[in-house]
């Protein structure tokens, strides 16, 4: 009976979800009118009679009514509403858990019950403007597997447990997991050339920033080198050449080759900002970028985070056209040539939408910025 109860509260909040607001007390009526005819087909005495007793078979009868009544309400379902309402309730539960541990449920009496009230619409919502998704308030089939991606948020992780120890001592763990971790920045390079051996390449630039690439078991790491410290990394990310966030962000999310730059920002909490180093007239030199570049704060230890793809597969060229149309909707082409759009914020949740679902291809961490980062940075007069 509780079942059966659940599922067809879940329906419930589902089409309450969908009507909004306005239709709350017509479908409250509608709540109120099925419970009196459950009552009456199975003889359930009221709530609170003195000395009631079910009578047989009105347990089978309340589920039998119940399931007819979750598969009416269904009807009137449409789009992510309905989906919602066919998901399984203990994967309601577990997607409502992670986007309570990563911090985007405001609410303290939110819990994961299988049941999406006015607060956890809200926090679906906040989640779907960080990963660049119409904010419907309900999660989609196609979103569900980003909001498994989700970890504990690091406001949410300290306060339950002290942070996590380094990895960089472990002799055990692959080089590049010791070597993204946060006390692996303001190191000497000798140091790091323990784990990676000698530099293939070295490059000097004029604001004293030297580069060292490495291959790291065929894996592309280049370290960035000012003032005699490592400040930052870069890696070329394939499914063998990867690593996790979680040093960074305190966010248990996978390795980045499985997120899209959606699920970065989402991770982020939608911090970041979408940028490309050109949308238009580009030429055939190179191949343009789009990504997200992330200041670090004090609580993020003023480490920068950058996500980038090359515009090269599908996707990542879709996402480029997308925003550059965008753009041209309502901008002059001085506004895009001069990179603008990078500095400005006015089309940050365009680009963002553009480009939510664009596999990570590069990835720095650090206190300054990659090439692309000090690109784009140069446009802004940063």
């Amino acid at each position: 009976m509780a079942k059966a109860e659940l599922d067809l509260e879940k329906v419930f909040y589902a089409h309450r979800g969908q009507e909004g607001a306005g239709a709350y007390q017509a479908i409250k009526a509608q709540a109120v009118a099925y419970d009196t005819a459950l009552r009456n087909a199975c003889a359930i005495p009221a709530a609170g009679t003195p000395g009631a007793v079910m009578p047989s078979g009105a347990a089978s009868c309340y589920v039998k009514v119940t399931e007819q009544q979750a598969v009416e309400w269904a009807e009137s379902l449409s789009g992510p509403y309905a989906q919602e309402a066919a998901r399984n309730i203990d994967l309601h539960i577990a997607l409502q858990q992670k986007l309570i541990n990563a911090g985007y449920s405001f609410s303290p009496m939110d819990k994961a019950d299988g049941l999406y009230g006015d607060a956890m619409r809200t926090a679906i919502k906040t989640w779907q403007a960080a990963y660049g998704d119409e904010q419907t308030g309900a999660i989609s089939d196609d979103e569900v597997p980003h909001v498994q991606k989700l970890g504990i948020s690091r406001a949410v992780r300290w306060a339950n447990q002290p942070p996590e120890p380094s990895l960089s001592s472990d002799t055990s763990a692959p080089p590049l997991l010791r070597i993204f971790q946060l006390d692996m920045l303001g190191i000497q390079r000798p140091f790091l050339e323990q784990f990676t051996g000698p530099a293939k390449y070295v490059n000097h630039y004029s604001d004293k920033t030297t580069t060292y690439t490495y291959m790291v078991k065929n894996c592309e790491l280049t370290a960035y080198e000012q003032g005699g410290k490592i400040q930052g990394y870069g890696l070329k990310i394939t499914p063998s050449c990867s690593v996790p966030l979680t040093p960074f962000i305190q966010n248990s999310t996978p390795t980045v080759a499985e997120l899209t730059l959606g699920d970065v920002s989402a991770a982020l909490n939608g911090n970041a900002r979408p940028v490309s180093d050109c949308l238009e007239s580009c030429g055939n030199a190179a191949d343009p970028n789009i990504g997200l570049m992330e200041q670090g704060s004090h609580a993020e230890d003023y480490v920068n985070i950058e996500v980038y793809a090359p515009v090269v597969d599908e996707k990542a060229l879709n996402a480029y056209a997308n925003w550059r149309d965008a753009l041209r909707k309502h901008e002059t082409e001085d506004y895009i040539l001069n990179g603008k759009f990078n500095c400005d914020g006015k089309y940050a949740a365009e680009g963002l939408h553009a480009m939510r679902n664009v596999a990570v291809k590069q990835l720095f961490v650090g206190w300054g910025a990659s090439g692309f980062g000090q690109y784009i940075n140069g446009q802004c007069g940063q």
